[in-house]
């Protein structure tokens, strides 16, 4: 069999490289506006914002990529599915480069208040483990690999505990102490924000599902599904 790469393969493997650099840029993204809530640092705001332009330009570029490939390829199967995968995917990562942008603006304006960040919860963890479902979803999208599919659509079951214990936390100490309330309630917004940012991830993880098996499926869905069904059974 021969080892020749076709142009094809070659675009194919272009468009894998750019949606790579896509992730790594909303990892850093991420990684950055959480620094700019804690340290509200004007400038570290501005690094997001700049950042998202080239997430932006990316997304531009890998969906005009994408129809171009099939409109002048006409890929079948299981290249059709990658072509489709990353015209998909690429939406949910553009949007995790909006969330990141509007954390960095709510430490902007906290400074602007004169405020500092009170840290009412461990928002870092809430981050590292949003983080981590971003670099598994992206190392499942290169490798087709389904456990780290499924290992990320898991991992946003802790992120959605976390979120609902910190969101409970917070509101309940802004009741008692109504200092805290301008400052709790953009953390609140905060965790949503990563909260989605999850949400999303597991949109990926199931594009990517699709990628490999032709089944197109909600996981999260199923998972949960399957978790209350093993409940009532126990309970039985």
């Amino acid at each position: 069999m021969s080892s020749t790469r076709t142009p094809f393969d070659e675009e194919l493997s272009r468009l894998r490289t750019h949606v790579l650099a896509m992730g790594e840029t909303l990892d850093h993204m991420l990684d950055l506006s959480m620094q700019a809530l804690t340290g509200q640092d004007p400038e570290l705001t501005k690094a997001v914002l700049a950042a998202d332009d080239e997430v932006d330009r990316l997304d531009a570029e890998i969906e005009a990529d994408c129809l171009r490939m099939i409109a002048l390829q006409q890929p079948v199967a299981s290249d059709l599915r990658k072509l489709g995968t990353a015209f998909k995917v690429v939406t949910d990562l553009e949007r995790i480069g909006d969330y990141a942008v509007d954390i960095a603006k709510i430490g902007r304006r906290i400074s602007r208040r004169g405020l500092f960040y009170k840290p009412l919860v461990d928002m870092p963890r809430l981050a590292g483990l949003v983080r981590a479902m971003l670099r598994d979803v992206m190392s499942a999208f290169v490798n087709q690999d389904l456990d780290v599919v499924a290992r990320v659509v898991t991992a946003d079951d802790e992120v959605d505990d976390l979120y609902h214990r910190y969101r409970d936390f917070v509101i309940e100490a802004m009741r008692q102490d109504t200092t805290q309330v301008y400052v709790g309630t953009f953390v609140v917004l905060a965790a949503k924000y990563l909260e989605r940012v999850g949400d999303h991830l597991v949109n990926v993880a199931e594009r990517i599902h699709y990628m490999v098996t032709g089944d197109l499926v909600q996981l999260a869905k199923q998972r949960k599904l399957s978790a209350q069904s093993e409940q009532a059974t126990g309970q039985a």
